[in-house]
Formats: C-alpha cells, sequence, structure tokens
C-alpha cells in the first residue's frame, strides 16, 4: 500500500464535503423509495436494496458530517499539541483502528477511524489535534504518517482496572 501524504489525504476528502454530510439521508430516501417499490411491483428484490441502504445509512450516518467537520477546522481553526495512542482491534471482517486524544486541560478521548491512504501501527504519536468549537470534541488529529477522523462520536476514556 502507498503511504499517502498528509496533505494528498486531506486533498481527497475535499471533494466529499458538498455531498458527505448529507450522504445518510439521500441512502435512507433511496431505501424508503426502493421499498415503496417493493409494495407496488410485489416484488422482493426492491426490498432487499432497501434494507442494504437503509443498514449502510444508519451505520454511516455521523461519517459524513465528521468528514465535513474535520476538513473546515484544518482550514479554519489553529491546532493544539496533544497525544494519540492508536490501538486495534481484531473482528472477524477485518481489523478496526481506535484512537486515544489526550490533550492538557482537556478530558481524554476516544473514538474509531478508518485510516486512509496510510497503514497506521499501534503505538502513541505527538499530534496536532484540531476541535469542534461548540461541543470541544475532537474532530480531527494529525499524526506522522496520518489523519484520524472520528467515525462516530467520540467517547470519553473509560479508566481500566
Amino acid at each position: 500500500m502507498r503511504t499517502l501524504s498528509i496533505e494528498q489525504q486531506v486533498a481527497l476528502l475535499r471533494p466529499t464535503m458538498k455531498f458527505a454530510a448529507h450522504m445518510h439521508t439521500w441512502l435512507m430516501v433511496g431505501a424508503a423509495l426502493c421499498a415503496i417499490a417493493a409494495v407496488f411491483l410485489w416484488n422482493p428484490i426492491p426490498l432487499m436494496f432497501s434494507f442494504f441502504l437503509a443498514i449502510v445509512g444508519f451505520s454511516e450516518q455521523l461519517a459524513g458530517p465528521n468528514i465535513v467537520k474535520a476538513i473546515s477546522a484544518i482550514d479554519c481553526d489553529t491546532p493544539s499539541q496533544g497525544e494519540v495512542t492508536i490501538y486495534t482491534t481484531l473482528w472477524d471482517t477485518g481489523i478496526c483502528y481506535h484512537a486515544i486524544v489526550r490533550e492538557p486541560l482537556y478530558f481524554e478521548w476516544e473514538y474509531e477511524f478508518i485510516p486512509q491512504g496510510w497503514q497506521p501501527v499501534a503505538r502513541s504519536y505527538p499530534a496536532k489535534i484540531w476541535r469542534d468549537n461548540v461541543t470541544k470534541l475532537p474532530v480531527i488529529a494529525v499524526v506522522e504518517g496520518g489523519i484520524l477522523i472520528p467515525r462516530y462520536e467520540p467517547e470519553p476514556v473509560k479508566k481500566r482496572n
């Protein structure tokens, strides 16, 4: 796998900003239209498409808006310095990547991310971290080699015993 620079990784996401925030809505509309078609045609095939579109729409309802927030933050805001620890979990469908974001004066946050154009290694990295101006949740972290955008809303780190 060829590793892309940070600038190239961000550039790959810029074109998606026009539709990413509302992609889950379009998937749900498509699911509803397929369900209506299944009823009118009395055919189960559109219903299968409906289930597929609904599942994808529900599962990715935060991914698109998170990409928009991340790219907007990089363009407009100033990052703070912190640390990100990357770890992986192995599922039957593949590897899931997780990040724990640490900064002075903030809680520790944890989220799942999908690496785009780089291969993360499980360890701690110095990072530049951008936060949402309203919620103060991390919206993007940049570490050596790649960007980390939350797939879902970040959660506070639970203390492990």
